[in-house]
């Protein structure tokens, strides 16, 4: 029994110097495993600045860190319209290999925002994603860049120059397709019209002087994204040619104040030099103020187009031209109906104008 005793110890000693040789090479192989994940990185590149100035964005994606026992890897790109990135995703596309060029097949929805992350996926199943990215602001599909002043806009050349912008497309995506229309303001008759896939035109034929044109610009994308944009306002192109006839045009903004403008603008072309009467009625024909003469126009005045801005100006109108809603005492007038009339040259006109009040 005094033999047996030896035998027993040896026995225990060797079986907990074999368990702290296994707790030894588990731990260096934690440390290894640990280690490992924190050399892997997924990385995320994306030049379209904030706002995006690209409908479908292309992103390039790397990796790294990773060994060959873990590959292939599966690359996943995710872009999301909120930071959890909550189904549905926007956009969801996986390639394989270690780097990646990916151009989202989809249109980004105009002005809002989004994010994305990468996500790479080893042979074995294990994930690791990069750090998300966002929030990044879209741009609108189609802007309207000129002439399109909202309080109108004064061209000196009668045949214009047109821009407008979207953001870019990237191949296998279809470039987008613009048809511009320019057509009289009066009427809505088209006068000129072409399809083309740049962002600027010039109208191929000449326009009336002193005559109000509206342009718009339908948009299609190689997505079957599309839409319409008309101008925010009229233009006229400038002529140093004398009017062909006297006439008050429609005051505007009209109703007034917006949230850009507290003035209705006052555009009138006169044929010849004449006296000139312009005042504000209420619609029982009381008056309420005086616009002419006074405000530094005296009450006769030459021939040419008045309460237009100079031209390449961006006001779109003469502010002592202008009626702001205030009568001769300066007083807040009620919100309602009032008149604008113009007596000269032999004609008196009348125009309605919506006072919103202040």
């Amino acid at each position: 029994m005094r033999l047996a005793e030896p035998a027993r110890w040896w026995n225990a000693r060797r079986a907990m110097r074999g368990g702290v040789a296994v707790a030894i090479a588990l731990a260096v192989g934690l440390a290894a495993s640990t280690s490992l994940a924190a050399q892997r990185s997924v990385v995320v590149n994306n030049a379209g600045g904030n706002p995006l100035h690209e409908g479908t964005p292309r992103f390039t994606i790397s990796t790294s860190g990773f060994v060959a026992a873990e590959l292939p890897l599966s690359i996943r790109l995710e872009v999301a319209l909120s930071a959890d990135f909550a189904a549905p995703l926007f956009a969801d596309t996986t390639v394989s290999g270690s780097v990646a060029t990916i151009v989202i097949p989809r249109l980004l929805p105009p002005s809002s925002n989004v994010w994305w992350r990468a996500v790479a996926r080893t042979a074995q199943g294990a994930l690791i994603s990069s750090q998300a990215d966002g929030p990044r602001r879209t741009s609108p599909w189609l802007t309207l860049i000129a002439p399109n002043n909202l309080n109108g806009s004064t061209v000196d050349a009668n045949r214009p120059r047109f821009t407008w912008s979207s953001p870019a497309i990237f191949l296998p995506v279809t470039p987008w397709r613009y048809t511009v229309a320019i057509s009289r303001s009066s009427d809505g008759f088209v006068v000129q019209s072409a399809t083309l896939a740049d962002t600027v035109f010039t109208a191929f034929a000449d326009l009336e002087s002193n005559t109000p044109y509206r342009w718009t610009v339908s948009a299609v994308a190689g997505t079957g994204d599309s839409l319409r944009v008309i101008s925010a306002s009229s233009f006229v192109i400038a002529s140093a040619n004398a009017p062909i006839a006297t006439v008050l045009f429609q005051n505007f903004p009209n109703p007034f104040p917006n949230d850009r403008l507290n003035a209705t603008c006052i555009w009138f072309d006169l044929r010849r030099q004449s006296d000139i009467s312009l005042e504000v009625l209420d619609l029982r024909g009381n008056h309420v103020a005086k616009i002419l003469p006074g405000r530094g126009l005296g009450g006769t005045l030459p021939s040419g187009r008045w309460g237009r801005a100079v031209v390449n100006s961006d006001s779109g109108c003469d502010e002592r031209l202008s009626w702001d809603g205030t009568d001769d005492f300066g007083r807040i007038v009620r919100p309602g109906v009032y008149l604008i009339k113009f007596t000269g040259d032999g004609v008196t006109q009348i125009r309605k104008a919506l006072f919103l009040g202040r």
